[in-house]
């Protein structure tokens, strides 16, 4: 099933997708989890969405040479699109899409690109440039004006422009050709051959070329499921890794180091013999599928490598770059050596220069860069490429780095950060005379460093107003002043990097002492909170109120915990963010990295199966004997739910904590058992804890989070992970139980989100006369009496829906279900 040298020669990526939409059409090919519930396509659904792009985009006029920019995260969407443009003859850009306007707009102007694909959270309205929303594949704009001509039309057959760097100054955007790719995913395959029946969890980002091969178009090759995590937090990781069963997991290493320490803290630091005799177990721990993990992007410390090898793990480390597609050397699973980047991959040409460079040739060797044939002659002299890194091969011919490329410094999800970009963005601050960049180790890992030439009471605001300018993996995370006039140079006026960083070496403390040393520490995280609550950085102090001070309400206190995780790799779970908790006090329990809790306390018991098998004995004791006894049930509408096919949403009004009893008797026996009924925590868990484990094994009821002190994501996760697998779900969107009449309270504004988010139908409930039976507050029934339980019809709910509009829809609807008659 994969491409081998004697194989039929397929340099078009259409062909290439096509083939393998032809072969392996059924089978599972690509999923992620966005937000709540997990997308999931099929080879044939990846082929049809690349079509139907692909045909708006011609009729749009994008053609061959045009560029396109491609502005979000992993996901299908992203895939589709990639293949989307290729089919059009168009040439992709991807970008981060967490970059600043600034970088974008300098990537634009570089590119001229002639319109953008974004997701849908992604940033809009970037140079005029017309927009598509890859999710709203019914929504497109009119045709495209003013096609590009002449020297600004590219010739058919590139593929792609990836900038590696520019940002701040010049760009350089490497210019890759479909024989590129493909010449590289066939070797790379070769390499670490996969099967349909492996999968691979992926947590590399889509537009960096080591994406691409290894967690793209290798897989497709060989009709590999992938699973892209969104935002590789050790959160969402933790979670992919129990619920994915991933044989092959493909990350950078500063990722995997991560991911250990977490592992090891949990488990503690045993001696050798004892992790061998428990190794197996220790592994399950992390993920009971997982054997092999592909790490690149930056070097891997050996010793991190022995460690994941003593877990039984098979440890495959390569190298490449971006202008070689990128890997021209890995490890397999037959030859690898430790500490090594592995042999050259088939069809790569490696060798030694006199001074040790590394130097490639093949293939899968860059068409040059964009607009810069100077730099391109430089860097590719007769055919082979000048990688700026040094190394030696051993007699086996593996190869072992010996050094960065200079002064490059290599961010930790491994993205190459330039010196020179984040030095410009210092000097045009006000109050910096000059500045320098370099990257610091300390414990084990890389520090982007600046030391500033600058007045010292605006050195602070200087590297926080750089940073508001810079990508996340650019950020400073620590300065110093230097002490003299000006730095050490060369004789051609350069600074001399070495001898400042002896400088920063011989200091017992690096850091240098700025005016408000304590609040300095804080920068990053006085960052995060200016960006969310658009509070200016330099009116939040230590002392701050978070909630009251920058009015952060429950969902920004969400999205707050979230982008901590997300920028700082930090956890804090959110119900710590606390109305009095200050700035200082954040900053505190942040450097105590906790972990957020109820993110992976799924599965719940009561869908063990021990649960499913205890559930119908203990529903006929203690449900179906009582509850006919005191109710006399009238269901009407049930009918409509034969127009379902899947799992969905029940909202329920809420009069009686007899209600979940009354609707799960009505429902039929498919649906009650696999209804998962929503309850507020500070009523069952913890007013009546002593009843939520009879709850969770009779009604099948979840923790629903819902104080101010509470992890609101958690229940909204547990309902996404229900959802997925084909459970429906019960809520009481009222928020609270109604004590004052029968009449309907407002649904809460959540009640919209959920609707929408979970993407599954919504179907209205009336519940009636439950309260003459139970009284609210009160758990023994008060007496017998006749309940109705109005079934209405589903509702559904495209993506793009306002969710006020859809908690509208549902609000009406429930009325019209209690209205008399």
């Amino acid at each position: 099933m994969r491409m081998r040298p004697g194989n039929r020669a397929m340099n078009s990526l259409n062909d290439f997708l096509d083939d393998r939409v032809r072969r392996f059409g059924s089978l599972p090919a690509l999923s992620h989890r966005p937000r709540y519930r997990t997308v999931q396509w099929r080879f044939a659904d990846l082929g049809r969405q690349t079509a139907e792009l692909a045909d708006a985009l011609s009729q749009a006029g994008i053609g061959p040479g045009d560029r396109v920019l491609l502005q979000a995260g992993n996901s299908p969407n992203w895939v589709a699109a990639f293949f989307a443009v290729a089919r059009c003859g168009g040439v992709l850009v991807p970008a981060n899409p967490r970059s600043p306007e600034s970088q974008l707009r300098r990537i634009i102007n570089d590119a001229n690109p002639r319109l953008t694909l974004r997701s849908r959270l992604g940033r809009a309205g970037i140079s005029g440039l017309p927009e598509w929303v890859l999710e709203d594949a019914s929504v497109r704009p009119s045709p495209i004006a003013d096609p590009l001509t002449g020297e600004d039309r590219l010739p058919a057959g590139l593929a792609e422009i990836l900038y590696t760097s520019g940002t701040t100054g010049a760009p350089k955007g490497v210019m890759l050709t479909p024989t590129n790719l493909l010449s590289d995913m066939v070797g790379l395959s070769q390499a670490v051959p996969l099967t349909p029946d492996d999968h691979v969890l992926n947590l590399v980002p889509l537009f960096h070329a080591y994406g691409q091969t290894a967690a793209m178009l290798c897989p497709l090759s060989d009709g590999c499921p992938v699973s892209h995590v969104v935002q590789p937090t050790s959160r969402a990781i933790q979670e992919a890794l129990a619920r994915v069963p991933a044989t092959h997991l493909i990350l950078v290493p500063e990722i995997l180091k991560t991911l250990m320490e977490r592992l090891e803290q949990h488990l503690g630091r045993w001696p050798g013999f004892i992790t061998r005799l428990f190794r197996d177990r220790i592994r399950r721990r992390l993920s009971p599928t997982l054997r092999t993990i592909c790490c690149g992007g930056a070097p891997l410390d050996s010793r991190l490598e022995e460690r994941c090898r003593a877990l039984g793990f098979e440890m495959l480390q390569g190298y490449g770059l971006t202008e070689t597609s990128p890997v021209i050397t890995a490890n397999t699973p037959t030859a690898h050596r430790l500490g090594s980047v592995g042999r050259p991959m088939a069809g790569v040409d490696l060798r030694l220069a006199d001074d040790g460079e590394v130097q490639a040739r093949g293939p899968m060797v860059m068409a040059g860069y964009f607009r810069q044939p100077e730099l391109t002659s430089r860097a590719v002299v007769d055919g082979w490429f000048r990688t700026g890194d040094m190394g030696r091969l051993d007699d086996q011919g593996f190869l072992y780095l010996q050094g960065r490329r200079k002064y490059l410094i290599i961010g930790p999800g491994g993205e190459n950060v330039f010196p020179e970009d984040i030095e410009t963005e210092l000097i045009h601050q006000p109050g910096v005379t000059d500045a320098t960049v370099i990257g610091l180790e300390r414990a084990g890992r890389t520090l982007i460093h600046a030391v500033l030439i600058a007045r010292p009471e605006l050195a602070e605001l200087a590297v926080a107003s750089a940073n508001l300018a810079l990508a996340p993996h650019q950020q400073i995370t620590d300065w110093s002043l230097w002490p003299d006039g000006d730095f050490p140079r060369s004789e051609t006026h350069k600074v001399r990097k070495e001898q400042v960083l002896a400088w920063l070496k011989g200091q017992r403390n690096p850091p240098m002492q700025g005016p408000h040393m304590t609040d300095r520490k804080l920068l990053p995280l006085r960052r995060v909170l200016a960006e969310l609550s658009w509070v200016p950085l330099e009116s939040i102090g230590e002392e701050t109120r978070v909630i009251s001070g920058l009015a952060v309400d429950s969902l920004m206190r969400l999205e707050l915990a979230t982008r901590l995780e997300d920028e700082l790799g930090l956890c804090i779970d959110e119900t710590e963010i606390t109305p009095d908790l200050t700035v200082a006090g954040l900053g505190a329990r942040l450097g105590q990295r906790r972990s957020l809790v109820g993110a992976t306390d799924y599965p719940r018991n009561f869908q063990k199966p021990w649960a499913g098998r205890l559930r119908p004995w203990l529903s006929g004791l203690l449900l179906k004997t009582w509850v006919p006894w005191c109710c006399r049930l009238r269901v009407d509408g049930l009918e409509h739910l034969d127009l379902l096919t899947g799992p969905c949403l029940f909202f329920a009004n809420h009069r009686s904590y007899l209600d979940s009893a009354a609707l799960v008797l009505s429902l039929p026996e498919a649906f009650q058992q696999r209804l998962g009924i929503a309850a507020a925590t500070e009523v069952l868990y913890r007013r009546y804890a002593w009843a939520a484990p009879l709850a969770e094994l009779t009604l099948n009821a979840f923790p629903l989070p819902t104080g101010l002190h509470e992890n609101i994501q958690s229940g909204f996760n547990t309902m996404g992970r229900l959802l997925d697998d084909g459970w429906s779900v019960l809520l009481f969107p009222e928020g609270r139980m109604n004590r004052v009449d029968g009449s309907l309270q407002p649904l809460r504004a959540g009640t919209g989100l959920l609707a929408v988010e979970m993407g599954v139908p919504v179907v209205p409930v009336a519940i009636i006369g439950t309260e003459r039976v139970l009284p609210p507050e009160r758990i023994c029934p008060r007496a017998r009496g006749h309940v109705t339980v109005r079934v209405g019809s589903p509702l559904s709910f495209a993506d793009q829906t306002p969710h006020a509009s859809a908690r509208d829809r549902i609000e009406t609807a429930m009325r019209r279900l209690l209205a008399p008659g």
